[in-house]
C-alpha cells in the first residue's frame, strides 16, 4: 500500500462499522466494549452521536467528576477588549478524581450484591456500586459540562480493591441489577469469538498480502454465517437454561438460495 495511507485505529474502525450497520437498518442496541475501546473518549462520543447507548469498560485511572460536582462555569471577562470567555474553569480544590480513588472512598453500604446470570454450577454474583458521574476528558476546553452517565464499579468479596469499572449511558432510572446484567453481557462476545476460532475454524486461515486479506474476509463471513445458523437452531429447539422455543426469522421475499437455478451456469 502507499506510504501516505493512514491506518485507522480499532475504535475508529468500530465506529465506521457501527455507522454502516445503522445505515443498513440494524436495530438499536447497547454497544458493549472492553477498556481498549471504552477508554477512548472520542469513541464514546461517536457512539452517542450515532444515537446509541453504551456500557464500556474503563481503566481504574480514568478520571471523572464525583457525584454532584461539575466543571466551573466560565469566568466573566473583566476587560472591554476581545471576546468573552466561554470555556469552563478550574480552581484548586475543585478537581476530578480517578475512578479507583472514588471507589475506595465510597461507604461500604454503597456496594450491593447483585446476581447477573446462571453459571455452570450456581448463579454468578458479586458486589457492585453504581453512581452518576460526569467524565472529565479535556472538559476545560468545552463550553458546557458533559451529561451525567453511570459509573459501575465491581468489588468482589475477598478482593483488596475494586477489579472492574464501566461507563454507561443507560437511562438514569435504570436499576442496578439491569445495569450489571448489560455490562456483563460482554462475556457472550468473548464466548462467540472463542467458538468461532475453535469450533468453526476462524483462526485456521493462512494468507499473505492483499489477496490474502480478501480471502480472509470471505473465510470469516462463512464462519460467522455458519455460527449464526447454529445459534438459530439452538434457539428454535430450546436449551437447558431456557425451554422456551423461539421463532426463526423469516427469509426476505427476494432471497435466492446459493446454487439455485437462478444462479446456475449457462450450459451448451
Amino acid at each position: 500500500m502507499p506510504d501516505q495511507v493512514e491506518f485507522a485505529t480499532k475504535p475508529q474502525i468500530a465506529i465506521t462499522q457501527l455507522r454502516e450497520a445503522r445505515q443498513s437498518g440494524a436495530p438499536n442496541a447497547v454497544v458493549l466494549a472492553d477498556a481498549g475501546y471504552g477508554n477512548d473518549a472520542a469513541f464514546r462520543a461517536n457512539v452517542g452521536e450515532l444515537g446509541l447507548q453504551y456500557a464500556v469498560g474503563i481503566q481504574s485511572s480514568t478520571r471523572v467528576w464525583p457525584p454532584g460536582l461539575a466543571p466551573l462555569p466560565a469566568v466573566p471577562s473583566t476587560g472591554k477588549v476581545g471576546r468573552p470567555r466561554s470555556l469552563q474553569g478550574r480552581v484548586p480544590g475543585h478537581d476530578q478524581v480517578a475512578v479507583k480513588d472514588l471507589a475506595l472512598a465510597l461507604d461500604p453500604s454503597c456496594y450491593n450484591t447483585v446476581s447477573w446470570r446462571e453459571g455452570t454450577r450456581a448463579a454468578l454474583s458479586s458486589r457492585f456500586a453504581a453512581l452518576r458521574v460526569r467524565t472529565s476528558h479535556r472538559d476545560n476546553w468545552r463550553p458546557a459540562p458533559r451529561d451525567e452517565e453511570w459509573l459501575l464499579i465491581e468489588w468482589p468479596i475477598g478482593e483488596i480493591e475494586p477489579t472492574k469499572y464501566w461507563l454507561s449511558t443507560l437511562p438514569e432510572e435504570t436499576v442496578e441489577q439491569y445495569l450489571v446484567h448489560v455490562a456483563k453481557m460482554r462475556w457472550r462476545i468473548e464466548r462467540d469469538y472463542q467458538d468461532l476460532k475453535q469450533e468453526f475454524g476462524l483462526g485456521h486461515f493462512e494468507g499473505r498480502g492483499w489477496r490474502g486479506w480478501r480471502g480472509f474476509h470471505h473465510h470469516a463471513s462463512l464462519c460467522i454465517a455458519a455460527y449464526g445458523f447454529l445459534v438459530a437452531q439452538r434457539l428454535s429447539q430450546g436449551s437447558k437454561k431456557s425451554s422456551k422455543v423461539r421463532s426463526v426469522p423469516a427469509l426476505p421475499a427476494d432471497y435466492i438460495p446459493r446454487g439455485s437455478s437462478a444462479h446456475a451456469a449457462t450450459r451448451i
